[in-house]
């Protein structure tokens, strides 16, 4: 798929999350809390989760043991997010991540988690990644991540953080699968 096209479907996806999360708010009275602690330690809080995430990833990916789970992301990673992503430039690399963290974490964590509790969103959050049945361990490793963006949320009152740590990690995920190392990534003709 090009890469333009890839921005633009994740730019009307991740729209329609904002909707519904901005729908969801008003139509249930439901305030939408930005934060409850500092801009400055939230931001950093997400900061930090965004690179513990990652650098989990990167293990998972290239150094943890061969079982059942590891391999299945690490095939995943090969046949479907490296041949998708192929060709994206930073240019959609930032405003798919910005998308996907903006609405993602509006619904799940600024909505969903604040309705139905940190269990019930996370466990959603992971459902709504599977992309097929091949994908299952890719929709536990989401729903762990909702998880500690759950966490995240309730830790600093609101739904920046968890943005923050979203936007980064999905950048950092991003970048690893188009420029990381070549045994990780398959050859896509041009």
């Amino acid at each position: 798929m090009p890469a333009k096209r890839l921005l633009v479907l994740a730019l009307c996806g991740e729209g329609v999350l904002v909707l519904v999360a901005c729908s969801w708010t008003w139509v249930a009275d439901l305030p939408l809390v930005f934060s409850t602690i500092s801009i400055g330690a939230a931001l950093g809080a997400g900061i930090l989760t965004a690179a513990g995430f990652s650098l989990l990833n990167y293990y998972l990916l290239r150094h943890a043991p061969e079982v059942l789970g590891v391999c299945s992301l690490r095939q995943i990673h090969l046949e479907v997010f490296c041949p998708l992503f192929a060709r994206v430039g930073v240019l959609e690399i930032a405003g798919i991540s910005l998308a996907a963290g903006l609405g993602e974490e509006l619904l799940f964590r600024g909505v969903l988690q604040p309705e139905l509790g940190l269990i019930p969103a996370s466990v959603l959050f992971g459902v709504l990644h599977i992309g097929g049945g091949r994908q299952i361990t890719f929709g536990v490793w989401a729903a762990i991540c909702g998880g500690g963006l759950g966490i995240l949320a309730q830790a600093t009152g609101g739904w920046f953080a968890p943005t923050v740590a979203h936007v980064l990690y999905d950048a950092a995920a991003l970048t690893y699968i188009r420029w990381g190392p070549r045994e990780h990534r398959l050859t896509i003709p041009s």
